[in-house]
């Protein structure tokens, strides 16, 4: 191997070093995975919800619960600043379906904004998600399933 040929093929597997390391720093980043949820029973529902709040202004818990059969691993803050991120994971250990809600005040005299998502074998769908209350009409909510029963993942983009 002549010296030309051992610089290229030492900047291409610099390059593949680095091209490695974004890609694995990707992984942890972005939208939720309920597929590693601690789950107890095979083909136990799971969620994982994440919700970003694209406004300049911060949002308020004002409610959240679960269906009858789950339980939270990881629960709503009370606050999500603006361009904050959170992800919200919850698991039905003893159930066939989950269905969990978050409602959050956005600013302090404004619409709420309801995230929910229900779980189970039969539909997977966002509910009654949406922005309601006064000033709604300022504001707009999409989401997007990575995947569905029964490790659900779902991202919500609020703006």
């Amino acid at each position: 191997m002549n010296t030309t040929t051992r610089r290229i093929t030492a900047a291409t597997a610099g390059i593949a070093g680095i091209a490695a390391a974004v890609g694995i720093g990707l992984i942890g980043t972005g939208t939720a995975n309920a597929g590693t949820m601690p789950v107890t029973h095979p083909g136990e529902p799971s969620i994982a919800m994440t919700i970003t709040n694209h406004t300049n202004k911060a949002e308020h818990l004002v409610g959240s619960g679960t269906s009858g059969n789950g339980v939270w691993v990881n629960g709503p803050r009370q606050t999500l600043g603006p361009g904050a991120s959170e992800t919200i994971t919850a698991v039905a250990p003893h159930g066939n379906k989950l269905a969990i809600n978050v409602a959050y005040r956005i600013g302090v005299g404004g619409p709420t904004a309801t995230y929910e998502v229900l779980n189970s074998q039969s539909n997977t769908n966002t509910g009654t998600s949406g922005i309601s209350g006064p000033g709604a009409s300022q504001y707009w909510m999409s989401h997007n399933f990575g995947s569905h029963y029964p490790a659900t993942n779902v991202g919500f983009d609020q703006w």
